[in-house]
């Protein structure tokens, strides 16, 4: 593997479709571990805990994830100008007729929303004082991360924009998924429905499983 094969565009799809298949494995890991807030402040902690116990090891695999995120950015606006400058004339006119889906239209729109949510989210929960002012709830007492994250999702507008985040998530993974099963040769007929559904389906619970935590803080805020 030369570096022609990242400069044809068969390679850098592939490229593509791998570190995102890659970057989904820790979407669905990262989900599995904030679903323990549902398990109360204990449980949370001790899943955080124990990972910030993983470092330094953790670094290499923080730097891998941002390197994958990197490449993965990097080579998909390749392919996007790519296109754009290969494009007739007439294309907005034709695509416009097109049967593309709403995730296919806006797929470079959410990448770049999902690019400065990333940015957002570290800055609100991971550089942040774990036990600081932001912490504490209701009772007086420091809470930790669990603590910050509800404290986060109280506030209508912060709850508000992670699930619109989360919905851009969930149009690019719809797009994504079937992107990848394309890109290595599943595109007959015999696949394109079963793609397109499981593709669908998967999206919409990543989508349902984040936007459930600020629903949750929310309605469990209002009721206390």
């Amino acid at each position: 593997m030369g570096i022609d094969y990242f400069k044809s565009s068969v390679g850098r799809k592939q490229v593509v479709a791998v570190t995102g298949i890659l970057l989904i494995l820790f979407i669905m890991g990262h989900l599995a571990g904030n679903l323990l807030i549902y398990l109360g402040p204990e449980a949370f902690n001790s899943y955080a805990k124990k990972l910030s116990g993983l470092r330094p090891g953790l670094y290499v695999v923080e730097a891998g994830l941002a390197f994958m995120f990197i490449v993965h950015m990097w080579f998909t606006a390749t392919l996007v100008f790519e296109n754009i400058r290969s494009r007739p004339r007439d294309y907005h006119l034709r695509v416009s007729s097109s049967n593309r889906s709403w995730a296919t239209r806006l797929m470079p729109y959410t990448g770049t929303a999902l690019l400065l949510f990333v940015a957002w989210h570290l800055l609100d929960f991971t550089f942040v004082d774990k036990h600081g002012p932001r912490s504490i709830l209701a009772d007086g007492q420091s809470y930790g991360l669990y603590g910050i994250v509800y404290n986060s999702f109280t506030d209508p507008v912060h709850s508000t924009l992670y699930i619109i985040a989360m919905v851009g998530l969930g149009l690019h993974l719809s797009h994504g998924v079937q992107s990848f099963m394309q890109t290595f040769g599943f595109t007959g007929s015999r696949y394109a429905e079963v793609i397109k559904n499981i593709s669908h389906w998967f999206a919409i619970l990543i989508v349902c499983g984040y936007c459930s935590i600020p629903i949750y803080v929310m309605l469990h805020y209002s009721y206390y």
